[in-house]
C-alpha cells in the first residue's frame, strides 16, 4: 500500500483511479470471509463414473458442472440450451454444495477417470465443459480461483474446450452477510472471482499467494488456464439494476465509525482518505443493484427460479459456437419434471 508521502504526489485523477481499484478490497476486517474456507478432504471415496454420450447425431459434447444452481431440476438452463442447439448432447454434472475444489474433483471422477469418455479420441465429435461454479467457495476467492484454474487445466489436458460462466447475482437485505458494510467484502469476492473468469484480472490479482502454484507468479496467463469462452452473468439482465439504494450518509457514518476501516487508511494523507470513504460509501450504498432481481429468485436470493434459468439461457445462446447449431429462441419444455424444493444449504452455494 503506498505510503502518505507518496500519495501526497497522487494527481486528482490517479486518486480517483485509486479509489475505484480499493474500495471494495478495503471493507472492515471483521466483515472478510476466510481465505481458507474451503479445505481438500483428507480421503473421499470416488463416485464410480458409469454414463456416457449416446447421440450419434448431436457431435457437440457439452459436460454442464456447477454447484445447486447448475443441478436445478425444474427446466435448468442446461436443459435450454440443449434444445437451443441442434448440434449439443448435454451432459449436466452440478451437484449440490460443491465448491470449487470438489467440482474440479468431480470433474476428475466422472470425466477424466470415466472410460466412456475420451474426447481426445473422438476426432468427429467436440468436446466442451461449462463451468458454473464457485459461489459455494467464494469467501476464499484467491483460493476458489486457484481451483477453478486448475480445472481448466485439467479439462483443456483432456480434450475439453471451455466455457466459462461468473457467478449470478446474490445478496439480499435480510442475509446478516450484507448487513451494515459485511457485503462490500463478499461483493469485492463474487468480483473477483466473476473477473477471473472473464479474463480481467493478472494471475496475482486473481490467484493472490496461490499465483506461486504456476512457477512463473508474473508470466502471463496461457490459453489453457482460462476459459475458451467467457460469459458474464453476474452483471447482466439478472442483475437488479433499479434496486433502491441504501443510504450513503449511513454508510458514510458506519465507515467514520468503523475502527478496522480507519486503521487500514491511517497512513493516506486527508483528500485520499476522504475519496476512499466517499467511493466506499458509494459502493456500499450500492449493494442492492448487486443483487438478483427478486421476480428471478426461487426459494432464496441465490438461486434463480425457472424465469432465471430462462434468462441465463438467452444470455448464453449468442455467444456460443457457431459449431453448435443454436437458435436464439425462447425454449418450453414439453416434459417437465417436478422441483423437489429447497435443498439445504450449508452457507452459499451454487
Amino acid at each position: 500500500m503506498s505510503s502518505r508521502s507518496s500519495d501526497r504526489r497522487l494527481g486528482s485523477r490517479a486518486r480517483v483511479a485509486l479509489a475505484l481499484c480499493t474500495a471494495l478490497a478495503h471493507a472492515p476486517a471483521h466483515a472478510q470471509p476466510s481465505e481458507a474456507a474451503e479445505t481438500e478432504p483428507a480421503s473421499e471415496v470416488p463416485e464410480r463414473a458409469n454414463w456416457r454420450f449416446r447421440r450419434d447425431d448431436r457431435p457437440v459434447k457439452v459436460v454442464v458442472l456447477a454447484g445447486s444452481i447448475g443441478a436445478f431440476r425444474r427446466d435448468p438452463y442446461s436443459a435450454h440450451v440443449e434444445r437451443m442447439c441442434s448440434e449439443v448432447e448435454v451432459r449436466n454434472l452440478s451437484k449440490t454444495g460443491l465448491g470449487a475444489w470438489a467440482l474440479r474433483k468431480r470433474f476428475a471422477d466422472q470425466v477424466v477417470d470415466n472410460p466412456g469418455v475420451r474426447a481426445r479420441a473422438a476426432e468427429d465429435q467436440e468436446h466442451w465443459l461449462v463451468f458454473g461454479g464457485g459461489l459455494n467457495s467464494v469467501g476464499a476467492p484467491f483460493t476458489t480461483n486457484h481451483h477453478i484454474r486448475r480445472l481448466f487445466l485439467l479439462a483443456h489436458q483432456n480434450g475439453f474446450k471451455v466455457v466459462g460462466l461468473t457467478l449470478t447475482p446474490w445478496g439480499d437485505e435480510a442475509d446478516r452477510r450484507f448487513r451494515g458494510l459485511g457485503g462490500l467484502e463478499y461483493r469485492r469476492a463474487t468480483q473477483v472471482v466473476s473477473n477471473f473468469v472473464l479474463g480481467r484480472l493478472t494471475p496475482r490479482e486473481a490467484l493472490g499467494n496461490h499465483a506461486s502454484s504456476r512457477g512463473d507468479t508474473d508470466a502471463p496467463w496461457t490459453t489453457e488456464e482460462l476459459p475458451d469462452l467467457a460469459i458474464d452473468l453476474y452483471d447482466s439482465a439478472l442483475r437488479h439494476h433499479d434496486a433502491q439504494p441504501r443510504d450513503i450518509a449511513e454508510m458514510r457514518k458506519l465507515l467514520q465509525a468503523d475502527r478496522s476501516w480507519q486503521r487500514a487508511h491511517a497512513d493516506y494523507d486527508e483528500a485520499s482518505r476522504n475519496l476512499l470513504l466517499e467511493t466506499a460509501a458509494a459502493a456500499a450504498a450500492e449493494l442492492p443493484r448487486w443483487y438478483m432481481r427478486p421476480e428471478l429468485r426461487s426459494f432464496d436470493h441465490i438461486h434463480p427460479n425457472a424465469e432465471g434459468h430462462r434468462i441465463i439461457a438467452e444470455i448464453m445462446c449468442p455467444q456460443l459456437p457457431e459449431s453448435w447449431g443454436c437458435r436464439c429462441t425462447p425454449t418450453s419444455q414439453s416434459e417437465q419434471s417436478p422441483d423437489a424444493g429447497p435443498d439445504p444449504l450449508p452457507g452459499t452455494d451454487q
